[in-house]
Protein backbone atom coordinates (compact mmCIF):
# COMPACT_ATOMS: atom_id res chain seq x y z
CA UNK A 1 0.00 0.00 0.00
CA UNK A 2 1.14 3.55 -0.72
CA UNK A 3 2.70 5.79 1.92
CA UNK A 4 0.38 7.52 4.38
CA UNK A 5 -1.21 10.68 2.95
CA UNK A 6 -1.26 13.63 5.35
CA UNK A 7 -3.32 16.80 5.73
CA UNK A 8 -3.89 19.10 8.66
CA UNK A 9 -7.43 19.76 7.43
CA UNK A 10 -10.40 18.04 9.01
CA UNK A 11 -12.26 15.51 6.83
CA UNK A 12 -14.99 18.00 5.95
CA UNK A 13 -12.35 20.45 4.65
CA UNK A 14 -9.83 18.13 2.95
CA UNK A 15 -10.72 19.33 -0.54
CA UNK A 16 -9.28 22.73 0.39
CA UNK A 17 -5.82 21.11 0.57
CA UNK A 18 -4.79 20.97 -3.10
CA UNK A 19 -1.54 19.08 -2.50
CA UNK A 20 -3.38 16.43 -0.50
CA UNK A 21 -6.07 16.05 -3.19
CA UNK A 22 -3.40 15.68 -5.87
CA UNK A 23 -1.91 12.76 -3.94
CA UNK A 24 -5.37 11.38 -3.15
CA UNK A 25 -6.25 11.42 -6.85
CA UNK A 26 -3.23 9.21 -7.53
CA UNK A 27 -4.37 6.80 -4.79
CA UNK A 28 -7.93 6.77 -6.16
CA UNK A 29 -6.52 6.03 -9.63
CA UNK A 30 -4.49 3.10 -8.30
CA UNK A 31 -7.57 1.81 -6.47
CA UNK A 32 -9.77 2.05 -9.57
CA UNK A 33 -7.32 -0.06 -11.53
CA UNK A 34 -7.87 -2.93 -9.06
CA UNK A 35 -11.67 -2.91 -9.39
CA UNK A 36 -13.90 -4.87 -11.76
CA UNK A 37 -16.07 -1.83 -12.48
CA UNK A 38 -13.32 0.23 -14.10
CA UNK A 39 -13.58 -1.18 -17.62
CA UNK A 40 -10.87 0.84 -19.41
CA UNK A 41 -7.81 -0.89 -17.95
CA UNK A 42 -6.32 -1.63 -21.37
CA UNK A 43 -6.70 1.95 -22.63
CA UNK A 44 -3.87 4.47 -22.71
CA UNK A 45 -4.82 7.32 -20.33
CA UNK A 46 -3.55 10.88 -20.16
CA UNK A 47 -4.77 11.80 -16.69
CA UNK A 48 -7.34 11.34 -13.93
CA UNK A 49 -9.07 14.30 -12.25
CA UNK A 50 -11.64 14.70 -9.48
CA UNK A 51 -14.15 17.09 -11.03
CA UNK A 52 -17.36 17.02 -8.96
CA UNK A 53 -17.83 16.68 -5.24
CA UNK A 54 -20.72 16.75 -2.78
CA UNK A 55 -20.26 16.14 0.96
CA UNK A 56 -22.73 13.66 2.45
CA UNK A 57 -23.74 13.30 6.07
CA UNK A 58 -25.45 15.24 8.84
CA UNK A 59 -25.03 18.83 9.98
CA UNK A 60 -22.62 17.61 12.63
CA UNK A 61 -20.62 15.08 10.65
CA UNK A 62 -19.49 14.60 7.05
CA UNK A 63 -19.55 10.85 6.52
CA UNK A 64 -18.28 10.83 2.94
CA UNK A 65 -17.56 12.87 -0.16
CA UNK A 66 -19.37 11.83 -3.35
CA UNK A 67 -16.93 12.43 -6.20
CA UNK A 68 -16.70 12.09 -9.97
CA UNK A 69 -13.38 10.97 -11.46
CA UNK A 70 -12.80 12.28 -14.98
CA UNK A 71 -10.59 9.95 -17.02
CA UNK A 72 -9.03 11.49 -20.14
CA UNK A 73 -7.67 9.05 -22.69
CA UNK A 74 -4.84 9.48 -25.17
CA UNK A 75 -7.26 8.65 -28.01
CA UNK A 76 -9.16 11.85 -27.23
CA UNK A 77 -12.25 10.63 -25.43
CA UNK A 78 -13.31 10.99 -21.78
CA UNK A 79 -15.14 8.77 -19.30
CA UNK A 80 -16.56 9.60 -15.87
CA UNK A 81 -16.69 7.35 -12.81
CA UNK A 82 -18.44 7.65 -9.44
CA UNK A 83 -17.07 6.97 -5.97
CA UNK A 84 -17.89 7.88 -2.39
CA UNK A 85 -14.86 8.37 -0.14
CA UNK A 86 -14.94 8.08 3.65
CA UNK A 87 -12.25 8.41 6.32
CA UNK A 88 -12.22 5.76 9.06
CA UNK A 89 -9.89 5.53 11.99
CA UNK A 90 -10.09 1.73 11.88
CA UNK A 91 -9.60 -0.69 9.02
CA UNK A 92 -13.09 -1.61 7.79
CA UNK A 93 -12.80 -3.95 4.80
CA UNK A 94 -9.51 -4.50 3.02
CA UNK A 95 -11.26 -4.63 -0.35
CA UNK A 96 -12.45 -1.04 0.10
CA UNK A 97 -9.20 0.58 1.28
CA UNK A 98 -7.95 3.35 -1.00
CA UNK A 99 -4.99 4.53 1.07
CA UNK A 100 -3.65 5.06 4.58
CA UNK A 101 -4.09 8.65 5.69
CA UNK A 102 -3.57 11.12 8.48
CA UNK A 103 -6.46 13.61 8.46
CA UNK A 104 -6.60 16.47 10.95
CA UNK A 105 -4.17 14.66 13.24
CA UNK A 106 -6.12 11.37 13.17
CA UNK A 107 -4.63 8.20 11.73
CA UNK A 108 -6.78 5.93 9.62
CA UNK A 109 -7.82 4.93 6.11
CA UNK A 110 -9.56 6.61 3.22
CA UNK A 111 -11.95 4.02 1.87
CA UNK A 112 -14.51 3.36 -0.81
CA UNK A 113 -17.41 4.27 1.49
CA UNK A 114 -19.82 1.56 0.30
CA UNK A 115 -17.68 -0.90 2.30
CA UNK A 116 -18.56 0.92 5.55
CA UNK A 117 -21.84 -0.11 7.14
CA UNK A 118 -22.44 3.27 8.79
CA UNK A 119 -22.39 4.87 5.33
CA UNK A 120 -24.59 2.17 3.79
CA UNK A 121 -27.13 2.81 6.54
CA UNK A 122 -26.91 6.54 5.80
CA UNK A 123 -27.71 5.90 2.11
CA UNK A 124 -30.76 3.82 2.99
CA UNK A 125 -32.18 6.36 5.44
CA UNK A 126 -31.44 9.25 3.08
CA UNK A 127 -33.55 7.48 0.46
CA UNK A 128 -36.47 6.81 2.82
CA UNK A 129 -36.44 10.52 3.81
CA UNK A 130 -35.78 11.81 0.26
CA UNK A 131 -32.81 13.88 1.39
CA UNK A 132 -31.17 16.61 -0.70
CA UNK A 133 -27.54 17.72 -0.53
CA UNK A 134 -26.56 21.01 -2.23
CA UNK A 135 -23.07 21.80 -3.53
CA UNK A 136 -21.82 24.29 -6.15
CA UNK A 137 -25.12 24.60 -7.98
CA UNK A 138 -25.78 20.87 -7.95
CA UNK A 139 -28.19 18.82 -5.87
CA UNK A 140 -27.52 15.24 -4.92
CA UNK A 141 -31.08 14.01 -4.60
CA UNK A 142 -32.48 10.84 -3.05
CA UNK A 143 -35.94 9.77 -4.23
CA UNK A 144 -38.20 6.91 -3.21
CA UNK A 145 -40.84 4.91 -5.04
CA UNK A 146 -44.14 3.48 -3.89
CA UNK A 147 -42.42 0.62 -2.06
CA UNK A 148 -40.85 3.01 0.48
CA UNK A 149 -43.87 5.24 1.04
CA UNK A 150 -44.50 3.57 4.37
CA UNK A 151 -41.75 4.05 6.95
CA UNK A 152 -39.03 1.42 6.56
CA UNK A 153 -36.37 0.74 9.17
CA UNK A 154 -32.78 -0.12 8.40
CA UNK A 155 -31.92 -3.65 9.55
CA UNK A 156 -28.76 -4.78 7.77
CA UNK A 157 -26.71 -4.38 4.60
CA UNK A 158 -23.82 -5.92 2.71
CA UNK A 159 -21.79 -5.41 -0.44
CA UNK A 160 -22.49 -8.20 -2.89
CA UNK A 161 -19.56 -9.89 -4.56
CA UNK A 162 -20.89 -10.18 -8.12
CA UNK A 163 -20.37 -6.54 -9.11
CA UNK A 164 -18.96 -5.86 -12.54
CA UNK A 165 -19.77 -2.54 -14.18
CA UNK A 166 -21.74 -1.55 -11.07
CA UNK A 167 -21.55 -2.20 -7.33
CA UNK A 168 -24.57 -3.81 -5.68
CA UNK A 169 -25.59 -3.43 -2.03
CA UNK A 170 -28.20 -5.61 -0.36
CA UNK A 171 -30.50 -4.10 2.30
CA UNK A 172 -32.68 -5.89 4.83
CA UNK A 173 -32.50 -9.04 2.66
CA UNK A 174 -35.22 -7.49 0.45
CA UNK A 175 -33.73 -4.58 -1.55
CA UNK A 176 -30.76 -4.09 -3.85
CA UNK A 177 -29.05 -0.72 -4.36
CA UNK A 178 -27.12 -0.70 -7.61
CA UNK A 179 -24.40 1.97 -7.55
CA UNK A 180 -23.58 3.09 -11.08
CA UNK A 181 -19.83 3.44 -11.41
CA UNK A 182 -19.52 4.74 -14.95
CA UNK A 183 -21.60 7.90 -15.33
CA UNK A 184 -23.47 9.57 -18.17
CA UNK A 185 -25.07 13.02 -18.15
CA UNK A 186 -28.58 11.68 -18.58
CA UNK A 187 -31.06 9.52 -16.70
CA UNK A 188 -29.83 5.93 -16.82
CA UNK A 189 -32.28 3.80 -18.86
CA UNK A 190 -32.12 1.14 -16.15
CA UNK A 191 -33.59 3.62 -13.67
CA UNK A 192 -36.01 5.09 -16.20
CA UNK A 193 -37.47 1.76 -17.36
CA UNK A 194 -37.56 0.19 -13.90
CA UNK A 195 -39.47 3.16 -12.50
CA UNK A 196 -41.92 3.24 -15.41
CA UNK A 197 -42.61 -0.51 -15.49
CA UNK A 198 -42.97 -0.70 -11.71
CA UNK A 199 -44.78 2.47 -10.65
CA UNK A 200 -46.62 3.48 -13.85
CA UNK A 201 -47.27 0.33 -15.86
CA UNK A 202 -47.64 -2.09 -12.94
CA UNK A 203 -45.56 -4.75 -14.69
CA UNK A 204 -44.90 -7.39 -12.03
CA UNK A 205 -42.18 -9.47 -13.70
CA UNK A 206 -39.35 -6.97 -13.34
CA UNK A 207 -37.75 -5.60 -10.16
CA UNK A 208 -39.92 -3.12 -8.28
CA UNK A 209 -38.69 0.48 -8.16
CA UNK A 210 -37.70 1.29 -4.56
CA UNK A 211 -35.70 4.48 -4.96
CA UNK A 212 -32.82 6.26 -6.66
CA UNK A 213 -30.03 8.77 -6.21
CA UNK A 214 -29.03 11.37 -8.81
CA UNK A 215 -27.07 14.54 -9.30
CA UNK A 216 -29.21 17.36 -10.73
CA UNK A 217 -27.65 20.55 -12.05
CA UNK A 218 -29.07 24.05 -12.39
CA UNK A 219 -29.51 23.48 -16.13
CA UNK A 220 -31.78 20.53 -15.29
CA UNK A 221 -29.33 17.91 -16.56
CA UNK A 222 -29.39 14.68 -14.57
CA UNK A 223 -26.65 12.17 -13.73
CA UNK A 224 -28.00 8.88 -12.37
CA UNK A 225 -25.88 7.58 -9.47
CA UNK A 226 -27.84 4.63 -8.17
CA UNK A 227 -31.03 2.58 -8.34
CA UNK A 228 -32.67 0.65 -5.51
CA UNK A 229 -34.89 -2.25 -6.53
CA UNK A 230 -36.87 -4.96 -4.86
CA UNK A 231 -35.08 -8.28 -4.44
CA UNK A 232 -36.36 -11.13 -6.61
CA UNK A 233 -36.12 -14.53 -4.94
CA UNK A 234 -34.87 -16.84 -7.66
CA UNK A 235 -33.21 -20.15 -8.44
CA UNK A 236 -30.84 -18.72 -11.02
CA UNK A 237 -30.66 -17.32 -14.52
CA UNK A 238 -32.68 -18.74 -17.39
CA UNK A 239 -29.31 -19.16 -19.15
CA UNK A 240 -28.09 -21.74 -16.62
CA UNK A 241 -31.41 -23.59 -16.78
CA UNK A 242 -31.29 -23.65 -20.59
CA UNK A 243 -27.76 -25.08 -20.57
CA UNK A 244 -28.97 -27.94 -18.36
CA UNK A 245 -31.97 -28.45 -20.64
CA UNK A 246 -29.77 -28.63 -23.76
CA UNK A 247 -27.48 -31.18 -22.11
CA UNK A 248 -30.50 -33.26 -21.10
CA UNK A 249 -31.81 -33.13 -24.69
CA UNK A 250 -28.54 -34.42 -26.16
CA UNK A 251 -28.39 -37.13 -23.48
CA UNK A 252 -31.95 -38.26 -24.33
CA UNK A 253 -31.14 -38.34 -28.06
CA UNK A 254 -28.09 -40.50 -27.35
CA UNK A 255 -29.65 -42.80 -24.71
CA UNK A 256 -32.77 -43.50 -26.81
CA UNK A 257 -30.57 -44.11 -29.88
CA UNK A 258 -32.82 -41.72 -31.80
CA UNK A 259 -31.81 -41.20 -35.40
CA UNK A 260 -31.00 -37.50 -35.65
CA UNK A 261 -32.27 -37.28 -39.22
CA UNK A 262 -35.69 -38.54 -38.05
CA UNK A 263 -36.17 -35.80 -35.42
CA UNK A 264 -38.85 -33.38 -36.57
CA UNK A 265 -37.35 -30.53 -38.59
CA UNK A 266 -39.36 -27.35 -38.06
CA UNK A 267 -38.64 -24.55 -40.53
CA UNK A 268 -36.99 -21.60 -38.80
CA UNK A 269 -39.51 -18.90 -37.75
CA UNK A 270 -42.50 -21.20 -38.24
CA UNK A 271 -44.86 -20.77 -35.28
CA UNK A 272 -46.08 -23.84 -33.37
CA UNK A 273 -48.10 -24.61 -30.28
CA UNK A 274 -46.67 -27.40 -28.12
CA UNK A 275 -49.60 -29.63 -29.06
CA UNK A 276 -48.73 -29.13 -32.74
CA UNK A 277 -45.26 -30.68 -32.29
CA UNK A 278 -44.50 -34.36 -32.83
CA UNK A 279 -44.65 -36.32 -29.58
CA UNK A 280 -41.08 -37.50 -30.13
CA UNK A 281 -39.55 -34.01 -30.22
CA UNK A 282 -41.61 -32.95 -27.19
CA UNK A 283 -40.22 -35.93 -25.27
CA UNK A 284 -36.66 -35.22 -26.42
CA UNK A 285 -36.70 -31.47 -25.79
CA UNK A 286 -38.74 -31.85 -22.60
CA UNK A 287 -42.30 -30.72 -21.95
CA UNK A 288 -41.23 -28.55 -18.99
CA UNK A 289 -38.54 -26.89 -21.12
CA UNK A 290 -41.17 -25.95 -23.69
CA UNK A 291 -43.50 -24.66 -20.95
CA UNK A 292 -40.62 -22.52 -19.64
CA UNK A 293 -40.05 -21.14 -23.14
CA UNK A 294 -43.74 -20.26 -23.35
CA UNK A 295 -43.59 -18.47 -20.02
CA UNK A 296 -40.46 -16.50 -20.97
CA UNK A 297 -42.10 -15.47 -24.25
CA UNK A 298 -45.24 -14.39 -22.40
CA UNK A 299 -43.33 -12.23 -19.92
CA UNK A 300 -41.29 -10.53 -22.64
CA UNK A 301 -44.44 -9.82 -24.64
CA UNK A 302 -46.16 -8.41 -21.54
CA UNK A 303 -43.17 -6.13 -20.91
CA UNK A 304 -43.37 -4.84 -24.47
CA UNK A 305 -47.14 -4.38 -24.21
CA UNK A 306 -46.62 -2.27 -21.08
CA UNK A 307 -44.08 -0.13 -22.95
CA UNK A 308 -46.28 0.07 -26.05
CA UNK A 309 -49.31 1.32 -24.15
CA UNK A 310 -47.68 4.53 -22.91
CA UNK A 311 -49.30 7.33 -24.90
CA UNK A 312 -48.66 10.33 -22.65
CA UNK A 313 -44.87 10.39 -22.14
CA UNK A 314 -42.76 11.30 -25.18
CA UNK A 315 -39.89 9.27 -23.71
CA UNK A 316 -41.99 6.12 -24.07
CA UNK A 317 -44.86 6.56 -26.55
CA UNK A 318 -44.63 4.44 -29.74
CA UNK A 319 -43.42 5.93 -32.99
CA UNK A 320 -43.13 4.87 -36.63
CA UNK A 321 -40.03 3.97 -38.61
CA UNK A 322 -38.54 6.92 -40.49
CA UNK A 323 -35.46 7.90 -42.48
CA UNK A 324 -33.70 9.43 -39.46
CA UNK A 325 -33.91 6.11 -37.65
CA UNK A 326 -32.68 4.19 -40.71
CA UNK A 327 -29.63 6.44 -41.06
CA UNK A 328 -28.85 6.07 -37.34
CA UNK A 329 -29.26 2.29 -37.47
CA UNK A 330 -27.18 1.73 -40.60
CA UNK A 331 -24.36 4.03 -39.46
CA UNK A 332 -24.21 2.36 -36.08
CA UNK A 333 -24.29 -1.21 -37.40
CA UNK A 334 -21.82 -0.67 -40.26
CA UNK A 335 -19.37 0.98 -37.84
CA UNK A 336 -19.72 -1.99 -35.48
CA UNK A 337 -19.47 -4.54 -38.29
CA UNK A 338 -16.33 -2.90 -39.71
CA UNK A 339 -14.68 -2.97 -36.28
CA UNK A 340 -15.59 -6.67 -35.83
CA UNK A 341 -14.33 -7.50 -39.32
CA UNK A 342 -10.95 -5.92 -38.54
CA UNK A 343 -10.85 -7.73 -35.19
CA UNK A 344 -11.43 -11.11 -36.84
CA UNK A 345 -8.76 -10.36 -39.49
CA UNK A 346 -6.26 -9.54 -36.75
CA UNK A 347 -7.06 -12.65 -34.71
CA UNK A 348 -7.86 -15.35 -37.27
CA UNK A 349 -4.42 -16.97 -36.89
CA UNK A 350 -5.15 -17.44 -33.19
CA UNK A 351 -8.27 -19.49 -33.95
CA UNK A 352 -8.15 -23.20 -34.68
CA UNK A 353 -10.09 -25.80 -36.61
CA UNK A 354 -13.74 -25.06 -37.20
CA UNK A 355 -13.48 -21.63 -35.54
CA UNK A 356 -10.84 -20.58 -38.08
CA UNK A 357 -12.88 -22.03 -40.95
CA UNK A 358 -16.02 -20.12 -39.89
CA UNK A 359 -13.98 -16.97 -39.29
CA UNK A 360 -12.75 -17.15 -42.89
CA UNK A 361 -16.35 -17.58 -44.09
CA UNK A 362 -17.25 -14.47 -42.09
CA UNK A 363 -14.42 -12.49 -43.70
CA UNK A 364 -15.38 -13.71 -47.17
CA UNK A 365 -19.01 -12.69 -46.59
CA UNK A 366 -18.15 -9.04 -45.94
CA UNK A 367 -19.98 -7.71 -49.00
CA UNK A 368 -23.01 -9.93 -48.41
CA UNK A 369 -23.34 -8.90 -44.75
CA UNK A 370 -22.81 -5.22 -45.59
CA UNK A 371 -25.52 -5.44 -48.23
CA UNK A 372 -27.95 -7.07 -45.81
CA UNK A 373 -27.40 -4.27 -43.28
CA UNK A 374 -27.63 -1.45 -45.82
CA UNK A 375 -30.80 -2.81 -47.43
CA UNK A 376 -32.84 -1.77 -44.39
CA UNK A 377 -35.74 0.22 -45.85
CA UNK A 378 -38.06 2.01 -43.43
CA UNK A 379 -40.74 2.73 -46.06
CA UNK A 380 -41.53 -1.01 -46.26
CA UNK A 381 -42.14 -1.29 -42.49
CA UNK A 382 -45.60 -0.72 -41.02
CA UNK A 383 -44.94 -1.67 -37.39
CA UNK A 384 -43.96 0.73 -34.61
CA UNK A 385 -40.89 1.37 -32.52
CA UNK A 386 -40.91 1.56 -28.71
CA UNK A 387 -38.43 1.75 -25.84
CA UNK A 388 -37.01 -1.73 -25.39
CA UNK A 389 -34.76 -3.58 -22.98
CA UNK A 390 -31.91 -3.30 -25.49
CA UNK A 391 -29.63 -6.05 -24.17
CA UNK A 392 -32.04 -8.89 -23.56
CA UNK A 393 -30.72 -12.44 -23.31
CA UNK A 394 -31.21 -15.43 -21.03
CA UNK A 395 -28.68 -14.06 -18.54
CA UNK A 396 -31.01 -11.08 -17.97
CA UNK A 397 -33.94 -13.34 -17.03
CA UNK A 398 -34.31 -14.86 -13.56
CA UNK A 399 -36.31 -18.00 -12.80
CA UNK A 400 -38.43 -18.10 -9.64
CA UNK A 401 -39.14 -21.22 -7.61
CA UNK A 402 -42.67 -21.46 -9.05
CA UNK A 403 -41.42 -21.54 -12.67
CA UNK A 404 -42.11 -17.90 -13.39
CA UNK A 405 -39.56 -15.57 -14.99
CA UNK A 406 -38.43 -12.00 -14.23
CA UNK A 407 -36.63 -9.59 -16.52
CA UNK A 408 -33.77 -7.55 -15.04
CA UNK A 409 -30.97 -5.08 -15.96
CA UNK A 410 -32.42 -2.44 -18.27
CA UNK A 411 -29.18 -0.52 -18.86
CA UNK A 412 -28.87 -1.54 -22.53
CA UNK A 413 -25.83 -2.56 -24.56
CA UNK A 414 -22.62 -1.68 -22.67
CA UNK A 415 -20.86 -0.47 -25.84
CA UNK A 416 -23.64 2.00 -26.71
CA UNK A 417 -23.85 5.60 -25.60
CA UNK A 418 -26.58 6.44 -23.10
CA UNK A 419 -28.56 8.27 -25.78
CA UNK A 420 -28.31 5.40 -28.26
CA UNK A 421 -29.66 3.05 -25.60
CA UNK A 422 -32.80 5.19 -25.41
CA UNK A 423 -33.57 5.18 -29.13
CA UNK A 424 -36.94 3.55 -29.79
CA UNK A 425 -36.53 0.33 -31.76
CA UNK A 426 -38.59 -2.63 -32.82
CA UNK A 427 -39.41 -4.89 -29.86
CA UNK A 428 -38.30 -7.71 -32.15
CA UNK A 429 -34.71 -6.67 -31.40
CA UNK A 430 -35.27 -7.91 -27.84
CA UNK A 431 -36.82 -11.08 -29.27
CA UNK A 432 -33.77 -11.55 -31.50
CA UNK A 433 -31.54 -11.20 -28.45
CA UNK A 434 -33.34 -14.06 -26.71
CA UNK A 435 -33.35 -16.24 -29.84
CA UNK A 436 -29.59 -15.69 -30.17
CA UNK A 437 -29.29 -16.70 -26.53
CA UNK A 438 -31.14 -19.97 -27.23
CA UNK A 439 -28.76 -20.65 -30.13
CA UNK A 440 -25.79 -19.70 -27.96
CA UNK A 441 -26.86 -22.21 -25.32
CA UNK A 442 -26.95 -25.06 -27.85
CA UNK A 443 -23.40 -24.44 -29.03
CA UNK A 444 -22.07 -23.50 -25.60
CA UNK A 445 -22.92 -27.08 -24.63
CA UNK A 446 -21.55 -28.65 -27.83
CA UNK A 447 -18.24 -26.78 -27.58
CA UNK A 448 -17.87 -27.19 -23.82
CA UNK A 449 -14.74 -29.13 -22.93
CA UNK A 450 -16.66 -30.77 -20.08
CA UNK A 451 -19.47 -32.09 -22.29
CA UNK A 452 -19.16 -35.70 -23.45
CA UNK A 453 -21.56 -37.44 -25.82
CA UNK A 454 -21.66 -40.60 -27.91
CA UNK A 455 -23.08 -38.49 -30.74
CA UNK A 456 -20.67 -37.32 -33.42
CA UNK A 457 -20.02 -33.58 -33.82
CA UNK A 458 -22.08 -33.59 -37.03
CA UNK A 459 -24.97 -35.31 -35.21
CA UNK A 460 -24.73 -32.77 -32.39
CA UNK A 461 -24.88 -29.92 -34.91
CA UNK A 462 -27.92 -31.38 -36.65
CA UNK A 463 -29.70 -32.28 -33.41
CA UNK A 464 -28.81 -28.88 -31.95
CA UNK A 465 -30.31 -26.99 -34.88
CA UNK A 466 -33.52 -29.03 -34.61
CA UNK A 467 -33.68 -28.27 -30.88
CA UNK A 468 -33.18 -24.55 -31.57
CA UNK A 469 -35.81 -24.48 -34.32
CA UNK A 470 -38.31 -26.22 -32.04
CA UNK A 471 -37.67 -23.75 -29.21
CA UNK A 472 -37.96 -20.80 -31.61
CA UNK A 473 -41.27 -22.05 -33.02
CA UNK A 474 -42.86 -22.28 -29.57
CA UNK A 475 -41.37 -18.98 -28.41
CA UNK A 476 -42.55 -17.06 -31.49
CA UNK A 477 -46.07 -18.48 -31.38
CA UNK A 478 -46.48 -17.51 -27.73
CA UNK A 479 -44.83 -14.10 -28.03
CA UNK A 480 -46.74 -13.03 -31.15
CA UNK A 481 -50.06 -14.44 -29.93
CA UNK A 482 -49.69 -12.52 -26.64
CA UNK A 483 -48.54 -9.31 -28.34
CA UNK A 484 -51.16 -9.30 -31.07
CA UNK A 485 -54.01 -10.15 -28.70
CA UNK A 486 -53.23 -6.83 -26.97
CA UNK A 487 -53.07 -4.96 -30.29
CA UNK A 488 -49.33 -4.37 -30.11
CA UNK A 489 -48.22 -3.38 -33.58
CA UNK A 490 -45.31 -5.66 -34.51
CA UNK A 491 -46.20 -5.84 -38.21
CA UNK A 492 -47.34 -8.57 -40.59
CA UNK A 493 -45.52 -11.88 -40.58
CA UNK A 494 -43.10 -11.19 -43.51
CA UNK A 495 -42.08 -7.96 -41.76
CA UNK A 496 -41.62 -9.82 -38.48
CA UNK A 497 -39.34 -12.41 -40.11
CA UNK A 498 -37.35 -9.70 -41.90
CA UNK A 499 -36.74 -7.72 -38.69
CA UNK A 500 -35.82 -10.87 -36.78
CA UNK A 501 -33.24 -11.90 -39.40
CA UNK A 502 -31.82 -8.39 -39.47
CA UNK A 503 -31.35 -8.14 -35.73
CA UNK A 504 -30.21 -11.76 -35.32
CA UNK A 505 -27.34 -10.94 -37.66
CA UNK A 506 -26.66 -7.69 -35.82
CA UNK A 507 -26.56 -9.51 -32.48
CA UNK A 508 -24.24 -12.26 -33.74
CA UNK A 509 -21.81 -9.68 -35.18
CA UNK A 510 -21.89 -7.80 -31.85
CA UNK A 511 -21.09 -11.02 -29.96
CA UNK A 512 -17.89 -11.68 -31.93
CA UNK A 513 -16.22 -8.63 -30.40
CA UNK A 514 -17.01 -9.67 -26.86
CA UNK A 515 -15.77 -13.22 -27.33
CA UNK A 516 -12.54 -12.38 -29.17
CA UNK A 517 -11.66 -9.83 -26.49
CA UNK A 518 -12.59 -11.83 -23.39
CA UNK A 519 -12.71 -15.57 -24.22
CA UNK A 520 -11.45 -16.42 -27.74
CA UNK A 521 -12.34 -20.10 -27.37
CA UNK A 522 -16.02 -19.06 -27.50
CA UNK A 523 -15.69 -17.06 -30.74
CA UNK A 524 -16.81 -20.23 -32.55
CA UNK A 525 -20.31 -19.72 -31.12
CA UNK A 526 -21.21 -16.34 -32.71
CA UNK A 527 -19.32 -17.39 -35.86
CA UNK A 528 -21.52 -20.51 -36.02
CA UNK A 529 -24.54 -18.27 -35.47
CA UNK A 530 -23.57 -16.01 -38.38
CA UNK A 531 -23.10 -19.03 -40.67
CA UNK A 532 -26.52 -20.34 -39.65
CA UNK A 533 -28.15 -16.94 -40.30
CA UNK A 534 -26.48 -16.56 -43.71
CA UNK A 535 -27.44 -20.12 -44.69
CA UNK A 536 -31.09 -19.31 -43.98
Amino acid sequence: MANTLKTTKRWVKVFEDEEFISLLTKSVTDYMLTTRWYAAKGQNTKNFKITLRTPLGTEKKTLAHAIVIEVNFAAGFTEYYFMTLAFCSEEIDKKGIVTKASVGGKQGYIIDAVYWEEFRKFLFLAMTKQKKFESDGRTLLFEKGKVLRSSTEYVSSQVLGFDQSNTSLEYNDKYYLKIYRRLFEDVNPDLELTRYLSDDAGFKNAPSYVGSMSWKNRNYSVISLGLMQGKIDNRGEAWTIMLDDVKAYFDRVASTKTSVKDIENIPLFERRRIKELDDEIVDLVGFQTLKNVQKIATRIAEMHIALFKNRYDTAFNPTSFNSDYSVWLKNRIIYQFTARHILVEQNIDKLKGLAQEYAQLFLNARDEITRKFLEFEESLLNSQRIRIHGDLHLGQILASDNNDFYIIDFEGEPESTIRDRKVKQTPLKDVAGVLRSFHYAVYAVIFSKKFKSSLTEDELFQAGEKYYQCIVSVFLHTYLDTAMSSNMDVGYYPEIVYLLKYHLLEKAVYEIGYELKSRPDWAIIPLTGIKQILDN
